[in-house]
């Protein structure tokens, strides 16, 4: 069984959204972009970043962007994470630029051209770079 470990270090905290870096398997991967980090148990609905934390990551697809993609989890029926006192549905690894392209998923891109912008989508890469494996687990860390 081939395990990929991915691992997000927010870096960057603005009062609308939150930068990082993302490693696959301890290799630089690509920049993040997400919403903003808020403190325990507070949710703004599309306006809120997953909690820091340990997550199974499936490939499935997408009935919204009609593709497979990373989804983040915690709960058996595949879609959803519980954490810090709040529930997510539907938390997607993908495309955008700026935190009006997130909605609570992660984007991920190529560039980062400042602390509130991302550009070059790095999603189809990732997406292909975790085909191979059976499990695939995302920590996320605030620096």
């Amino acid at each position: 069984m081939k395990k990929a470990t991915l691992l997000l270090i927010r870096d960057t905290f603005t009062a609308n959204s939150t930068t990082g870096k993302l490693f696959l398997n301890g290799k630089f991967f690509c920049y993040t972009l997400e919403d903003v980090v808020r403190p325990y148990g507070e949710k703004v609905p599309a306006k809120t970043a997953i909690p820091a934390g340990v997550y199974p990551v499936q490939l499935s697809m997408s009935s919204r962007f009609k593709r497979i993609m990373p989804m983040i989890y915690n709960q058996e029926n595949g879609y959803e994470l519980k954490a810090g006192g709040i529930s997510f549905k539907g938390i997607r690894i993908h495309g955008g630029n700026t935190h009006k392209n997130t909605e609570g998923c992660v984007l991920v891109a190529h560039n980062k051209i400042n602390d509130d912008l991302i550009q070059g989508t790095a999603e189809r890469e990732l997406t292909n770079a975790l085909k191979d494996y059976d499990e695939i687990v995302l920590t996320v860390k605030n620096k």
